[in-house]
């Protein structure tokens, strides 16, 4: 096999399907202003009623590139005077992914977040977007491209409302064997980040916890949700 051909054989592992457990669920409600409440599908605490659109997170995207190409690398297109990855006029980050010594571009944003969390949030949405370039994740990409173009044109349309039905329960994230320090503690890391948050309040609603851990959780999600 040539040079090339392995290359390409390498690159074609990225269009794999991954696993279902390294799919996450990201919930789009069909109308901007929708009350928020527990959602009975992911668990988390969104407007309701809202369609989940399936994505790959940061880690399981990482750990993919790690597979086909272990010295893959990505780089900013743009550097400020200290040599930090520079964002443009809209709040996005262009960047250069390289895997198996082929480079193609991603273009990833911060989603509203602030801070540390907001580089995080637009170097993995960056990734993603360059990755996909390559195949990776492409059939998600194409569901939420749809929603997305179905949004810009005022085409959706929450269902009919139906039956309420018993929830499984899902497995959730352990907080810690000290339910109140660990709390606080797992509470303090995540208190800026919708996703961490949520994910805190599928442990809260599935092991009980008291009625003042809900209402923190509920403040913070409020907070982040203004702030946005």
């Amino acid at each position: 096999m040539s040079e090339v051909d392995a290359r390409h054989a390498q690159l074609a592992k990225l269009r794999e399907p991954f696993e279902p457990g390294a799919i996450g669920k990201l919930p789009k409600p069909y109308r901007r202003d929708s009350q928020k409440g527990e959602c009975r599908e992911c668990g988390g605490y969104h407007g309701l009623p809202a369609m989940h659109l399936d994505y790959v997170g940061h880690a399981a995207l990482t750990d993919r590139l790690l597979q086909v190409d272990p010295a893959w690398t990505w780089e900013p297109m743009a550097t400020d005077q200290v040599g930090l990855p520079q964002f443009d006029n809209f709040g996005g980050l262009w960047i250069r992914l390289t895997i198996c010594g082929v480079t193609r571009l991603g273009y990833g944003d911060a989603q509203g977040k602030t801070g540390a969390n907001a580089m995080k949030e637009a170097i993995g949405d960056a990734l993603r977007n360059a990755g996909m370039r390559f195949g990776a994740a492409l059939d998600l990409w194409h569901k939420g491209d749809l929603w997305e173009a179905k949004e810009e044109r005022g085409e959706v349309d929450a269902p009919a409302p139906q039956q309420p039905q018993q929830a499984a329960a899902k497995p959730v994230p352990a907080v810690g064997e000290s339910p109140m320090e660990k709390f606080q503690a797992q509470f303090d890391r995540v208190q800026h980040d919708v996703e961490g948050l949520n994910a805190l309040w599928k442990w809260a609603r599935n092991s009980g916890a008291p009625e003042n851990i809900i209402n923190q959780i509920k403040g913070a999600l409020a907070a982040l949700d203004q702030a946005a």
